[in-house]
């Protein structure tokens, strides 16, 4: 008597690798990350107002339609790129400066990251098409500003515990002020680099080691 084969191809199909489909939260997921990789480069590349949204599906390798998917248009997508630059570059790497020296070295880490230009994440002409369209735009302006607000609070207790570190103490507000002129080089850093890519390194660190230690006294 012949055997049904439906059952044998049910349980072939039950044997099949979990690893074969991933979940769907887990594959949208990656959408969005090849999304906005796409649109930091084109922001990078072509300005915010000349790359569009064809220019960036072209980029990831996708139709506008697919994008439209995921994001309802650019400023959603520079929401998203803000959001991620406070996760991954922001209030995390806040966590790690604990002295002057972690200071000093983080500047010029990222200093040396907007010279080489091969990491969109930190990535001078990027910081100044946000910061250009910020001006012009109220809500990715809101955006920007919800994200200082919270870089310069964790920056505040970074230097808080960085002056500890260094046998003083500084109030709140005596360090929320100094976060504040730490932001102001840093940012400076970013234009300066684009001004003048000759600048080096080895040239800054005694100047930022000078500026960071009366940073750091009560």
């Amino acid at each position: 008597m012949s055997s049904d084969p439906r059952p044998a191809r049910r349980a072939r199909s039950a044997e099949v690798s979990p690893h074969a489909t991933a979940p769907p939260a887990t594959r949208a997921q990656r959408q969005r990350t090849r999304i906005l990789d796409a649109a930091e480069r084109c922001f990078i590349e072509h300005g915010f107002h000349a790359a569009s949204m064809a220019h960036i599906a072209a980029t990831a390798g996708m139709s506008p339609g697919l994008i439209y998917r995921y994001f309802a248009g650019k400023n959603e997508i520079v929401r998203a790129i803000v959001e991620r630059h406070l996760e991954t570059d922001g209030c995390r790497a806040m966590q790690h400066l604990n002295t002057r020296e972690d200071f000093v070295t983080s500047i010029l880490e990222a200093f040396e990251r907007w010279r080489r230009r091969d990491d969109p994440a930190v990535n001078a002409a990027l910081i100044l098409e946000l910061t250009a369209e910020a001006a012009r735009d109220p809500e990715i302006r809101e955006v920007v500003r919800s994200k200082d607000r919270v870089v310069s609070e964790e920056l505040t207790v970074a230097i808080q515990r960085a002056a500890r570190a260094a046998g003083g103490a500084l109030s709140s507000e005596a360090a929320s002020g100094r976060a504040v002129l730490l932001q102001c080089l840093f940012e400076g850093l970013a234009f300066r680099v684009v001004r003048s890519p000759e600048l080096s390194a080895k040239a800054l660190r005694p100047l930022l080691e000078k500026v960071i230690t009366a940073l750091m006294a009560r």
